[in-house]
């Protein structure tokens, strides 16, 4: 049998979790039989904090080849191997998504170091990569490197192989009776009658009452998941679960949308991320003393000229560093850096090294910080429920109006969406999901049409 060890690096979530590179290294089981690596060009922009952890850099990924480039030989390098992976759900789910983007399916056998590794040697404090490995006497010459992380799993999952006196590898790979990790008081019918497709789903309770609501592109495998966990707090769920059910919206994109307007609405009670999520920071500019406009981050009840909030403080300094990246505004006035003198960029900083007036600088920071999106009126287009549908999406004057379905010999034009669209809620929320969508490349199933055009 044939193993491909695989990591990724990426952007991070915050910004769409973008491959930045890619190691692959082929084994049987006891020695490399062959490798790959690449940097690959995420086509948006790697925050500063993720260049720190990673280094990785924009320069670095600028002339790489894009994830389409390499998909193909990428493929052809996995061949019919078992995908292998530290956490593999992370690696293997974005590199899913990076081929179902390119309307690719990616579909192997997978096996996870980290479930591999608590069945097989139990007992340890933690099985985090950067733990494990050295309590194994595992060497890592470079952590967070795509290739460096790849070598060090490697190496851990052979140890593995040694150690697997009960077949454990094998019993992971031939799990097959999913009727067995059922919940004890679901209904098997129900759970068989669940699509394979993309949308929301719902676990209820004995009297009908919604415990989750989530998402998925494949609803019954995400299901499937939720069975499979074994933490304090999903026994206690799996132990509630009377009944599944859930809603089909044809792509992913109208799911997230969906799943966030439920969980406003019936606020589920072991639903998380979005209850509790608040968009505490703010990034403002404001006008200092000598004159010149600056762009710092500020709590919510201090902000004033917003330009774009954030759920934690680590995404409104990535946005300042992109602003000054992409952009070309002086760090020092980006709150990005402390000094009377000239900040780090020297020369090429127009303004401190005098090439620009404190009126041309300002001009150009009020033309970065204007929110251009907001008066954005767009629709987005993508695959439907069913073949020979749409699914469409609306944003009007920038805000979220809502979602709806048409016959795709109907969807000629915006004036032929218009009647389609079922009204639903604006949140904080729903505006994080569409700017993520709307800043990241946009897959090729889906097509933005704005509202005038034809």
């Amino acid at each position: 049998m044939i193993y491909t060890v695989v990591d990724i690096e990426t952007t991070g979530g915050s910004h769409g979790n973008r491959i930045t590179e890619i190691a692959a290294v082929k084994t049987d089981g006891k020695q490399v039989l062959e490798s790959y690596e690449t940097l690959v060009n995420p086509e948006v922009f790697i925050p500063k904090s993720i260049t720190l952890l990673t280094g990785i850099s924009n320069p670095m990924v600028q002339d790489a080849p894009k994830f389409e480039d390499i998909a193909q030989a990428f493929l052809a390098f996995l061949g019919d191997t078992i995908f292998i992976a530290h956490n593999v759900s992370f690696d293997y789910g974005i590199i899913k998504n990076h081929f179902e983007d390119l309307g690719i399916t990616f579909n192997k056998k997978k096996l996870c170091t980290v479930r591999l590794s608590r069945g097989i040697i139990p007992g340890h404090a933690s099985y985090s990569l950067g733990k494990i490995c050295p309590a194994l006497g595992i060497e890592n010459h470079s952590r967070h490197r795509a290739m460096g992380d790849t070598m060090a799993t490697l190496e851990l999952f052979h140890h593995l192989l040694t150690e697997d006196k009960d077949d454990f590898v094998f019993y992971s790979l031939n799990q097959l009776n999913k009727e067995a990790m059922l919940p004890p008081n679901l209904d098997k019918k129900e759970f068989e009658e669940l699509p394979n497709t993309a949308g929301v789903y719902y676990l209820l309770g004995e009297k009908m009452e919604i415990l989750y609501v989530g998402k998925a592109k494949d609803i019954k495998k995400r299901i499937v998941t939720h069975f499979s966990e074994k933490s304090r707090k999903k026994s206690e769920l799996l132990r509630s679960i009377h009944h599944v059910s859930s809603v089909e919206t044809g792509n992913e994109l109208i799911a997230l949308l969906l799943e966030s307007d439920e969980i406003k609405k019936h606020y589920p009670k072991y639903n998380k991320a979005q209850k509790n999520k608040s968009h505490d920071y703010h990034v403002c500019y404001y006008e200092g003393q000598d004159g010149v406009l600056r762009v710092d981050v500020f709590l919510k009840k201090f902000a004033k000229n917003s330009i774009q909030s954030f759920s934690s403080m680590t995404m409104a300094k990535d946005h300042l560093y992109r602003l000054v990246e992409q952009h070309m505004l002086c760090p020092k006035y980006a709150s990005l850096e402390r000094t009377k003198e000239g900040c780090y960029l020297g020369d090429a900083c127009s303004i401190c090294s005098k090439r620009e007036t404190v009126t041309e600088y300002n001009a150009r920071v009020t033309a970065v910080t204007e929110n251009k999106e907001a008066k954005l009126s767009v629709y987005i287009v993508g695959p439907g429920r069913a073949r020979g549908e749409n699914g469409v999406v609306q944003i009007e004057e920038g805000d979220y109006k809502g979602f709806g379905f048409v016959e795709s010999d109907s969807a000629k034009s915006s004036e032929d969406l218009k009647d389609c669209i079922t009204p639903y809620k604006n949140n904080n929320d729903i505006k994080r999901i569409l700017n993520g969508f709307l800043v990241n490349p946009i897959p090729k199933m889906y097509k933005v049409w704005k509202l005038d055009a034809s």
